[in-house]
Order: C-alpha cells, then sequence, then structure tokens
C-alpha cells in the first residue's frame, strides 16, 4: 500500500508541472497562430484591394487590426502594417462614398446603392453604424465616420514606424505621412496637409535615389496643396522637381532598355517608360496654370494698390483746395470704418447746394427769364457766363429801384 500511494503522489506530482509547460507553450502558440492568422487576413485584404472590393478589404483589415491588437498592445511593432493597410483602406472607402454622394446629388437615383448594402456585412462594421440610430444620421456621419478613423489607423501606423530605425520602417513612415496628407487634403486642412507631405519628403529624400518614382508623387502632392494655399512661387518649384525626378527615371529606364538582353525585363521598363512620358504633359499644364493664376493674382494685387493710391491722391488734392484731410500713409493704416468716415467728410464740400431766386434775388420774373435767355445763348454749361449772369442780376435792381423813387 506505501508503494501503491508513492506512486500515487508522483504520478500527482507530475500531473502539476504539466500545465505549467503547456500553457506556456499554448501561449507560444497562441502567439505564433495569432501572427499567421493575421498574415492570411492581411493577404486577403491585399487582393480585395487589388480586384477593388474596397469595403470588403477593410473588414479584413479590421478583423486583423483588432486581433493583432488584443495580442501585442495597440502600439505593438506586430501591428504596424495592418494599422497602415486598414487606415489605406479607410481613406478609399471615405473617397468612393464621398463620389457616390455627388452623384446621387446630380440625379443619380439611390436605390442601387441601398440594395447592394444589405447583402455586405462588412459595411457595418466599416462605418461603425449602430443599429439605435436613425438612418439618416448614420448616411450624414458615413464619410466623416471613415475618414475619422482612417486619421487614427495611420497615426497608429506613423507612431510605429517612425521609432524603429530601419530603412524599411522609415520608408513605410513616410507612406504614412503621405496618406495623413491625403487625409488633410480631403477634409480642407490644407497647412497640415502640406506639413505631412513634407514630412514624407523628407525621409524619401533621406531613403530614396533621385529617380525613385515615390519622390514624383510626393513633389507633387506639395506641389497641389501650395497651390490651395495661393503659394503659386513654391508649387511651381516642386512641380519642376516632380517633372526632374520623371525625367531622371526615364533616362534610367532607356539606359535599362537599351543594354538588356532578355525580354521580360525590357517589357517592364518598356511599359512604365510609356505611362511616365504620359505623365509629363498632365504636371506641365498644371505649371502653366499656377503661372496664369499667379499672374491674375499678381495684377489684382496690383489693380487694387492702385486705387488705394488714386483715393490717396484724391484725397491730397482735396486737402490743396482747402478740405481737411490726411496724408496718404496715415489714411492707408486707419481701419476700414476710418476710411470711409474720412472720405464722406472730405467730399461734403463738393455738393452744391441750389439756390432760390425768390429769395436771393429781387429781380422780376422778366428780367429773370431775360437773363436766362442771355445765358442760353451764351453757353449755360460756362461757369463764367453763369458768373456774368449773376454779375448783372445784382447791379439791375439799383436802377429798377431808382426808376420807381421818380416815378412816384
Amino acid at each position: 500500500m506505501p508503494e501503491e500511494t508513492s506512486v500515487a503522489s508522483n504520478s500527482g506530482s507530475s500531473l502539476d508541472e504539466k500545465p505549467c509547460s503547456s500553457s506556456s507553450a499554448a501561449a507560444t502558440d497562441s502567439s505564433v497562430d495569432v501572427m499567421e492568422e493575421a498574415k492570411k487576413l492581411i493577404g486577403t485584404g491585399n487582393r480585395h484591394l487589388v480586384m477593388g472590393d474596397v469595403v470588403s478589404a477593410v473588414g479584413v483589415f479590421q478583423d486583423a487590426c483588432s486581433m493583432l491588437a488584443a495580442r501585442y498592445g495597440d502600439t505593438a511593432d506586430e501591428c504596424g502594417e495592418a494599422f497602415f493597410l486598414c487606415g489605406k483602406s479607410l481613406l478609399e472607402l471615405a473617397r468612393m462614398e464621398n463620389a457616390v454622394l455627388g452623384n446621387a446629388l446630380d440625379g443619380v437615383p439611390e436605390e442601387s446603392e441601398e440594395e447592394e448594402q444589405p447583402c455586405n456585412s462588412n459595411i457595418e462594421s466599416a462605418n461603425n453604424l449602430d443599429d439605435d440610430d436613425g438612418g439618416d444620421d448614420d448616411d450624414d456621419d458615413d464619410d466623416v465616420g471613415n475618414l475619422q478613423l482612417a486619421w487614427e489607423m495611420l497615426e497608429v501606423a506613423k507612431v510605429i514606424y517612425k521609432r524603429k530605425e530601419g530603412k524599411e520602417d522609415q520608408l513605410m513612415a513616410a507612406q504614412a505621412f503621405l496618406k495623413l496628407g491625403e487625409v488633410g487634403a480631403e477634409t480642407g486642412n490644407y497647412p497640415q496637409a502640406l506639413e505631412d507631405f513634407q514630412e514624407c519628403l523628407t525621409l524619401q529624400l533621406k531613403h530614396l535615389p533621385p529617380h525613385n518614382r515615390l519622390l514624383a508623387e510626393t513633389h507633387y502632392h506639395v506641389a497641389t496643396t501650395l497651390c490651395y494655399m495661393d503659394q503659386y512661387s513654391q508649387a511651381i518649384q516642386h512641380y519642376n522637381s516632380s517633372i526632374k525626378v520623371i525625367e531622371t527615371r526615364l533616362a534610367m529606364l532607356q539606359d535599362l532598355i537599351d543594354s538588356a538582353e532578355g525580354t521580360e525585363g525590357v517589357t517592364e521598363a518598356t511599359t512604365e517608360l510609356e505611362e511616365l512620358k504620359q505623365l509629363l504633359p498632365e504636371i506641365r499644364e498644371k505649371i502653366e496654370d499656377a503661372e496664369e493664376t499667379q499672374k491674375t493674382a499678381s495684377a489684382a494685387s496690383q489693380a487694387i494698390k492702385q486705387a488705394l493710391s488714386g483715393e490717396s491722391t484724391s484725397s491730397a488734392s482735396l486737402s490743396e483746395n482747402g478740405s481737411p484731410s490726411a496724408p496718404p500713409t496715415e489714411v492707408l493704416s486707419k481701419s476700414t470704418g476710418g476710411m470711409s468716415s474720412k472720405v464722406a467728410s472730405d467730399i461734403s464740400h463738393l455738393v452744391r447746394k441750389k439756390r432760390k431766386p425768390e429769395e436771393n434775388s429781387p429781380v422780376k420774373d422778366t428780367d429773370a427769364k431775360q437773363a436766362k435767355q442771355e445765358a442760353t445763348v451764351n453757353g449755360s454749361g460756362n461757369s463764367s457766363t453763369n458768373n456774368g449772369v449773376e454779375e448783372q442780376n445784382t447791379q439791375e435792381p439799383p436802377v429798377q429801384s431808382a426808376s420807381a423813387q421818380s416815378s412816384t
């Protein structure tokens, strides 16, 4: 019996030890399983993007993000790729919804979109819809919600990649900045978009060769944003930088085609070369538009300055005629209200008050008519003629009064 007890105790101790080792192994296995499952989901999401099924891609990437964040934490290194791809897909989904909304406003029927939505289970999770809320409120907030969620996902991806020092991670951080800039441009926050695009460009210039197409793309985004901010000179510089990158790339591709022996590399290089050649006229057209807009804005600014200068000169001439007026520099330094009141006081002396002949002149009606006829013959528009009429009118009353006294 003691032996059986001993055996039993030994077996019991061995049973107590096994769960510890099995739990550690299970944790390791679960970690591996999570990563493998997340990679499968990411691969599936990328295929959806290639096929143009953005809604399905968003749903799959969100599942991967939730799985990785629950296992490793929201800002863990393992979450970077999933968060970036999810944010990128949400941005594309927001753009698609915005385009659909624009078409609906132009008269495109909305029934087709409403009929397709129940068939796709990913729309509800992608838009964070709440069944308790009204449908109209959800439709109004879909685009804003997806852009906000895209910004949050891309911000996390940026933080994850930015803190790493490897070249590939820094370039991924640059791509996160690029997409953040696009989100800012979509929402009309151009200063923030410009800042993100410039951060992207700084990282790319540090880690990419001068003929890389990503540099041309980022220069183009920077230039377009600067145009929205009316900074045309800097925009033209970045458009030219984009052209320079493309031309450098074209020269490199042409050298590759000339020196290639196989057909595979030549075909790919030729395809890319033709694509880049088609981009150049578009960018040059953007430069022409920016230059034309810059000239128009400069001409308008010059016209405003000349108008202000003309008002100042007019004010100065009024001062010489005896009317109180401030110097031009003083007038320009005042507020709009001050300028308007000043101009009103300056031109008040130019308003002539009409005289009343009955009250101011004792000339009889017949004499007044005769004077009026003489003024008309001599030219009533001449100020000297009017003065002569007025002098004649002032000299006639004493003669009339003297004749009246002699008759009495």
